[in-house]
């Protein structure tokens, strides 16, 4: 199967460019095909022609989004859209990636995919604009919503906590904000076994996380007991959001249900603690 990936020089889009090496893939980076540019976005669909399209590129970074809101909403909302579009066009099926920040976090107990969502920032609400625009296009598309996203390359919060550790002798986390730390590698192992399983009766939108939940607190625990054994682990603070305080607002509940995704694709997850070892 040929295969455009965009976003390659991303966490995810890097990951599944190593998992889906028995498919042709086309690996797009931003200087290739920059999400804003509409007119890049369609000569690169005619001009590879591919079986399926995966879009992991994105506009990510959620507190600056709350100043270029317009920038967000063109690559995260307009962009997705024109290519549901030109996959409807053309036969094939489309799959793109969502967050769990559409969501409020003042549910008590995790999400699942029929929640009504209510973003609290612009990037979450450019996301979500996002799903609504290919949902409304139709065609095969299929949203993966997925949450905390972590690799071993770019930016991210595991990198970030690992060289933190590094550094100083204590950390303050925030342990009121809970979610599902998911690996890229993750992501990527389960889309490889989904693929195959494509067709018109299965597209939607469904929560792609493994077992289990954390807090950022909990998550740095783990990360660091892995990484840095010599760290002193009670020096490790917990500390409530509202001392933390950041640009975008974010939900103190973001936990992603995931039953539906492994009905639906006959997956077995392990937890984020086991996903965590493998990187």
């Amino acid at each position: 199967m040929k295969i455009i990936i965009t976003g390659t020089n991303g966490q995810v889009g890097h990951a599944l460019v190593g998992a889906l090496t028995n498919h042709e893939v086309i690996s797009v980076n931003r200087k290739q095909c920059d999400l804003i540019n509409q007119d890049q976005i369609l000569r690169m669909i005619d001009s590879y022609q591919p079986d399926l399209i995966i879009n992991p590129a994105a506009y990510t970074r959620v507190d600056q989004a709350e100043d270029e809101p317009e920038l967000a909403f063109k690559i995260n909302a307009d962009a997705p859209k024109l290519i549901a579009k030109k996959a409807l066009e053309c036969h094939i099926p489309f799959i793109h990636f969502s967050t769990d920040l559409v969501f409020d976090g003042k549910k008590k107990s995790p999400y699942c995919e029929s929640d009504s969502t209510n973003p609290l920032g612009v990037y979450g609400a450019s996301k979500l604009a996002g799903e609504e625009a290919i949902l409304k296009v139709g065609g095969q598309a299929y949203i993966f919503r997925t949450s905390w996203v972590y690799s071993d390359i770019g930016h991210n919060f595991y990198l970030t906590m690992k060289r933190l550790s590094q550094k100083k002798d204590e950390l303050n986390v925030v342990s009121d904000q809970v979610g599902v730390p998911t690996s890229s590698y993750f992501i990527a192992a389960q889309i490889q076994k989904i693929i195959p399983q494509l067709n018109q009766v299965n597209p939607g939108i469904f929560h792609l996380v493994p077992n289990g939940h954390s807090s950022w607190y909990e998550f740095t625990k783990e990360i660091i007991i892995k990484t840095n054994p010599g760290f002193d682990i009670t020096k490790i603070y917990p500390i409530k959001a509202e001392e933390y305080p950041s640009r975008a607002r974010r939900p103190l509940n973001s936990i992603l249900e995931n039953i539906n995704i492994k009905k639906a694709f006959m997956l077995e997850f392990e937890d984020w603690q086991s996903e965590l070892k493998k990187i």
